[in-house]
């Protein structure tokens, strides 16, 4: 037999009020629904303080999914009364219910979930609440008597004003209490016997009946009589000698209390003389009248005064008596607050002596009581008075809403972390527990809510509020910030909720400029420059008027080194005053905040109105670091050219490069980032190090294997920088730009270990090993690049490739490159060809061939015959191996061919062989009968022999018949900078001046011709400069015919380079004398030195134009500017006459004094040039430029704004309001009487509109006005 599915699951909790409810598990009566035996009991319970909002808390359920369906049904079991849908994951989720819909008495209430994706529902069990909004005796219809006028009691068997002492009451005394509107079960009535009380608590029996309700005053005995010390005996501890009275207050189950101002009954008066013994009890008196209670909302700060009544001597004696006062202060829940000693006066014998209460004494009993007496003292002994009590009438509960910072208006900060400051307030519990609340939702719906619960310990405290806690009402909206207080007694009124303050949490809307500060200087302050370290800030803003609320905020890292306040705006510090106004910063936001950062702004408030909305007009925030000023070095790459810093070779970086970061000021606790960025996107890394405050310097490492991915064939052009932060301020060093040159000395490949230029194939085994050996850099994973080419003897060509894009392996990382090849793929070439084998890294670790950086080429003659004659001899020099100095041979040599049986039959053919394989060339001579022939050199074969190892060998050829000698290896010095000469710029010589003021255009470079020049050379000349990308003047530069005549001459040298120059610069000269591309092979000239001086100045960064500004309205302009509308930038240097112009004058124009005026919202570039023609530019960009756009049409707001959106509109706003005032004639005349839709403010359906006097405020939408709106301009 099959069951119907259960259609829903339990909730893992179940939910409970967001706020501390009425505990009813634990009341004296059950508060059931019915009196049956089986009636449904509530749990808990809500009056009337309670319920506005009433706040549901859901734990997270399981499955929970963004757009799951949460609810709470109450009462009415089959509809919500408050529901919503997930839309961010959180721990738990919040329904706020409005109190007034919540049904009276006792209903049940469950919530339940329906998962988004599965439809699966859970529930929570149901639980029965109380919800009452009555209060016990119902409403005070006489609010002008100072009690309730609902409540009675009297003193059965006693009239007022009777005496009582001990007989009075021998058989007990009674209180007789009317009934009263509401009287329930479980209500407590509180009975004061002259400042004592004790509490009864109303039966069901007794809360369905209208008799009077009669109850014994505690006097430590049974109903029959007999003593029993457990009990309280209220007549012992209440007035034993003086007037008191009698009254009582109604508190009912759920906290609703009895009245609205006046709790209280009216007092029943009677006088105690239980003991006779003690002296007359004081009086107390209210501006010169006795009174038993004290009314603080009803007096201005009256006169308290206490009068006491020490016995008379019929002699006065000597010394005089001491009369000493006292108070005891009582909260509304009868706990003692304080004991005040009012003093001790002399006793000057008149029977009477008065004191003075102060008003903070009694204010502190608010709501409250307390009890007055004195005692007078001599050398006889002392003797106390009877006590007098006062009950404290007034505001019971003072709580004001809590003090938030940061805060602006209304407006916290999204980066900063909250401080919430509970202000004085009473009725105040150490031991208490205080819950700050921050809460947003409207009734029906969900809502947000964060607590912090805390003991209370001392008044004043602090509440840390943690950004990532509060990041749930970003951008919500407006929130309320509260506190609640709970006493732990566990009474109705154990539980106070303070005043509330609003709050929003969103993106600041900036309007107008920042505030200014003294003492800032490029983003920091000095404290050693702040004068009594005090800032002053004043605040930019023109546009304030009368009425006005200017807040201000300084936030700097707590509570206590933050400084706010505001200034209403009147006749002296409206519009242009403003500016002039300068406020005065507390010292600590200075000294609290020094290492630290103070963020300052304002913001201006218009006052709102019924229908007027309260808008805020929102500055730019100004971030500013506290501290010594910050000077940054340009870092420093230690393994660089150590005078130029411009380029790094990589055999000095074998273990990482060493960066140096100096600057002034470093903290240990400064997070610097070096970042070191190669071009082609790769070789780049950051590296983060922390300060040493001791040395202001740190060393930070970049790996080799970062470095080796930017080596290429033609260099990398490396960026290192460093940053650090502080705040929201974050400090960039100036780059420095370093070139990562190409390897050298890189390792050529090897056959068999030949390395010089002629490959013997009788000599070629099975098998042939190729070698490379380890490179400078090599690293794992880096690509190799393997191919050999040659000529077969049958003239077919050879092409091997080995490598294409392998790994290298960590074998290879620690041994070089080996490979074997069978001897059968080389045995085949022709005799006398070229043998090449070419081999490449890619250091970038990537496939394509272009990437890698080819090493040596190695080029093998292929010697098929054995040589069988002697080898020749350069300049008749003999030997295997020669070394020479190219000096020596400026104007050519010669080889030496001799040998034994030569002819003049026979032809001989010098070979020299270059490294690369090829061959110079000499032309064949016939031999000689002497048996020696001299084959003439050039001196072009000595420029292209400088620095390189050749082999000679010749051939002589009879008949048909060819026989080679033996080889001799030549190698040739190189030749030493001294010897060739500079470069000069504008013919000044070596450590002279550029001046670039006194010429114009481009500088001019000659270089004189050199030793061994031909054509056909290449020449790279380059500029350097510490701190400056190097400028390549020419960059492998062929040397012409005319050139070797008269060297280089008229070689531009860039004048903008020489323009950003800030340090000297150096001019080297780098040339192949082999006409080779490969700058390796290059000798380099002497350096020439020089300074630079007259460079035209302009600052370099942007402008930016983003003041309001409107360029185009019906009405005459007066001479002011749009404020931040216009800028002015001047040059220097350079050779004066200076002239400025606009790339884009529509969008920013320029005059002849440098004044930028913005016109259009864009982008332009502003030049600047002297009267050499000299330029320099920079970047300007405009914003919120308008044009005002109308119709005088009569039209409602729909009409209105529909009209503004065909146009392009845009909403009007206060700054664009106050730029007509301003720069316009009469210009708000034309704006009045027109909608102005601000984009909200306003009731519901109200929309704003302007209005001369009163500027914008708010119109009902029906109405018909004419329009008015705002085009961008572009």
């Amino acid at each position: 037999m099959s069951t119907m599915p259960v259609p829903y699951d339990d909730l893992p909790t179940d939910p409970y009020s967001a706020y501390p409810p009425v505990d009813l598990t634990k009341v004296k009566y059950p508060e059931t629904l019915d009196n049956s035996p089986n009636s449904p009991r509530a749990t808990w319970g809500l009056g009337i303080e309670r319920l506005f909002p009433v706040g549901i808390a859901i734990e997270a359920w399981n499955d929970l999914n963004i757009g799951d369906y949460y609810g709470c049904r109450w009462r009415d079991l089959n509809n919500p009364i408050a529901s919503d849908f997930v839309k961010e994951l959180l721990p738990r989720y919040h329904l706020f219910i409005d109190g007034k819909k919540l049904p009276e008495g006792i209903s049940p209430m469950f919530c339940r979930v329906v998962r988004a994706g599965s439809r699966n529902e859970s529930r929570s069990a149901t639980q029965w609440v109380l919800i009452k909004t009555t209060r016990p005796g119902g409403e005070d219809r006489k609010e002008w008597e100072p009690w309730h006028s609902e409540l009675r009691l009297s003193v059965e068997g006693l009239e007022p004003g009777s005496i009582i002492d001990a007989d009075t009451f021998s058989g007990g005394i009674y209180c007789l209490i009317e009934n009263y509107e509401n009287r329930s079960r479980n209500d407590v009535i509180t009975i004061d016997w002259g400042g004592i009380t004790f509490e009864y608590t109303v039966s069901p029996l007794e809360a369905s009946g209208t008799k009077a309700l009669r109850i014994r005053v505690p006097d430590g005995k049974n109903e029959d009589g007999t003593a029993n010390p457990a009990l309280k005996n209220v007549l012992n501890e209440g007035p034993q000698r003086g007037p008191f009275e009698v009254r009582f207050k109604v508190v009912d189950v759920v906290g609703n209390t009895s009245g609205g101002k006046y709790h209280f009954s009216k007092g029943f008066p009677l006088l105690s003389n239980l003991d006779p013994k003690l002296l007359p009890a004081p009086s107390f008196k209210v501006n010169g009248l006795d009174e038993f209670e004290a009314d603080l909302d009803q007096q201005e700060r009256p006169l308290f005064q206490l009068t006491t009544f020490p016995p008379r001597a019929a002699k006065k004696p000597v010394p005089l008596n001491k009369v000493r006062a006292s108070l005891r202060i009582f909260s509304e829940d009868n706990v003692l607050i304080e004991s005040v000693d009012l003093g001790e006066i002399p006793d000057t014998n008149g029977g009477v002596e008065t004191f003075s209460v102060a008003y903070e004494h009694v204010a502190k009993a608010a709501g409250g009581r307390f009890t007055a007496f004195y005692t007078v003292s001599n050398a006889a002994g002392t003797k106390t008075s009877g006590s007098t009590f006062v009950r404290v009438l007034g505001t019971a509960t003072h709580m004001p809403a809590p003090d938030i910072s940061p805060i602006e208006g209304t407006l916290m900060p999204l980066d900063k972390d909250a401080i919430v400051k509970i202000p004085e307030y009473f009725p105040f519990y150490k031991t208490g527990r205080e819950m700050v609340v921050f809460a947003q939702g409207e009734p029906g719906e969900g809502g947000l809510l964060y607590t912090d619960t805390r003991l209370a310990g001392e008044q004043g405290g602090v509440r840390d509020v943690l950004k990532e806690n509060l990041k749930i009402f970003q951008d919500k909206g407006l929130f309320q910030v509260h506190y609640i207080v709970n006493n732990g007694m566990n009474l109705p009124s154990s539980i106070r909720h303070s005043e509330k303050r609003s709050a929003e949490l969103g993106v600041r809307a900036v309007e107008i400029p920042a505030p200014v500060v003294t003492y800032a200087e490029d983003g920091n302050i000095d404290p050693k420059n702040v004068k009594r370290s005090i800032l002053l800030m004043s605040f930019p803003y023109i546009g304030a008027t009368p009425g006005c609320t200017l807040v201000w905020n300084a936030i700097g890292a707590d509570y206590d080194s933050s400084d706010s306040g505001s200034i209403l705006i009147d006749s002296s510090t409206e519009g242009h005053l403003l500016p002039e106004l300068l406020v005065e910063l507390k010292k600590e936001v200075v000294l609290g905040n020094v290492d630290g950062e103070v963020s300052f702004s304002y913001s201006v408030q218009r006052a709102g109105a019924a229908n007027k909305p309260k808008v805020y007009t929102r500055s730019e925030v100004l971030n500013l670091t506290v501290g010594p000023k910050v000077v940054m070095d340009t870092p420093i790459v230690v393994e660089a050219n150590k005078l130029l810093q411009d380029e790094v070779h990589p055999k000095d970086v074998l273990n990482g490069a060493t960066v140096q970061v100096n600057y002034s000021s470093m903290r240990k606790t400064d997070d610097i980032i070096v970042s070191w960025v190669g071009e082609f996107g790769i070789s780049i890394i950051e590296v983060h190090a922390k300060g040493n405050t001791l040395t202001n310097s740190v060393d930070v490492r970049i790996p080799p294997h970062i470095i080796a991915l930017g080596i290429r064939e033609g260099g990398n052009n490396i960026t290192v920088q460093y940053r650090f932060s502080r705040g929201n301020r974050t400090y960039t060093s100036k780059p420095l730009a370093i070139r990562l040159k190409l390897v050298t000395a890189l390792p050529a490949p090897t056959i068999n270990g030949i390395k010089d230029a002629l490959f013997p194939l009788l000599a070629l085994g099975n098998e042939v090993k190729i070698e490379v050996d380890r490179w400078i850099l090599i690293q794992r994973n880096q690509r190799k690049f393997l191919t050999i080419e040659g000529t077969n003897a049958d003239g077919t060509a050879l092409r091997e490739t080995v490598y294409l894009a392998d790994n290298v392996t960590d074998d290879e990382v620690a041994n070089g490159v080996a490979f074997t090849l069978a001897g059968d793929t080389l045995r085949a070439l022709k005799e006398d060809s070229v043998l090449r084998v070419m081999f490449g890294v890619s250091y970038a670790q990537r496939d394509e061939p272009e990437t890698a950086v080819p090493f040596g080429k190695r080029e093998y003659r292929v010697l098929a015959v054995p040589a069988s004659l002697p080898a020749p001899a350069f300049d008749n020099k003999p030997g295997a191996t020669l070394s020479v100095s190219p000096l020596n041979y400026l104007q050519g040599s010669f080889i030496s061919v001799k040998y034994s049986g030569m002819t003049t039959a026979q032809t001989i053919t010098c070979e020299l062989l270059y490294p690369d394989g090829t061959v110079a060339d000499i032309a064949p001579q016939k031999g000689v009968a002497a048996g020696r022939v001299d084959v003439t050199i050039s001196a072009q074969v000595i420029a292209m022999l400088v620095n390189k190892t050749a082999t000679l060998r010749y051939k002589v050829t009879t008949g048909t018949k060819e026989v080679w000698s033996e080889p001799q290896i030549l190698t040739v010095g190189t030749i030493p900078a001294e010897n060739f000469p500079m470069a000069l710029i504008n013919v000044a010589p070596d450590k002279g001046e550029q001046n670039l003021a006194t010429f114009a255009g481009n500088a001019t470079l000659t270089l004189a011709k050199w030793l061994l020049i031909f054509a056909g050379q290449k020449v790279w000349i380059t500029c350097r400069s510490v701190g400056t990308a190097q400028l390549a003047v020419l960059t492998a530069y062929e040397v012409t015919s005319a050139d070797v005549t008269k060297g280089l001459v008229n070689i531009p040298v860039s004048r903008p380079w020489l323009e950003g120059l800030t340090n000297n610069f150096k001019v080297e000269v780098l040339v192949t004398l082999d006409k080779s591309t490969n700058i390796e092979n290059a000798v380099a000239f002497r350096l020439t030195d020089y300074t630079v001086k007259g460079q035209l100045r302009i600052a370099q960064q942007a402008m930016y134009l983003n003041g309001v500004s409107i360029k185009e309205f019906p009405a005459a302009r007066t001479t002011a500017e749009s404020f931040g509308n216009v800028q002015y930038r001047v040059a220097s240097g350079g050779a004066g006459g200076y002239a400025y112009s606009s790339n884009n004058p529509r969008v920013a124009s320029v005059d002849a004094s440098g004044k930028v005026t913005g016109n259009a919202n864009g982008s332009a570039t502003i030049t600047a040039l002297d009267r050499n023609g000299t330029k320099t530019s920079y970047a300007v960009y405009v914003s919120n430029v308008y044009r005002l756009l109308y119709t005088n049409t009569p039209l409602n707001f729909g009409q209105a704004w529909a009209w503004a959106a065909s146009v392009g509109g845009a909403y009007m706003f206060d700054a664009a309001i106050y730029d007509i005032a301003r720069n316009y004639i009469n210009g708000t005349n034309f704006l009045v009487g027109r909608w102005a839709y601000s984009g909200g403010g306003c009731p519901a359906y109200w929309v704003t509109y302007y209005d001369n006097a009163n500027g914008i405020y708010c119109r009902y939408l029906t109405e018909t006005h004419p329009v008015m709106c705002l085009q961008p301009v572009y």
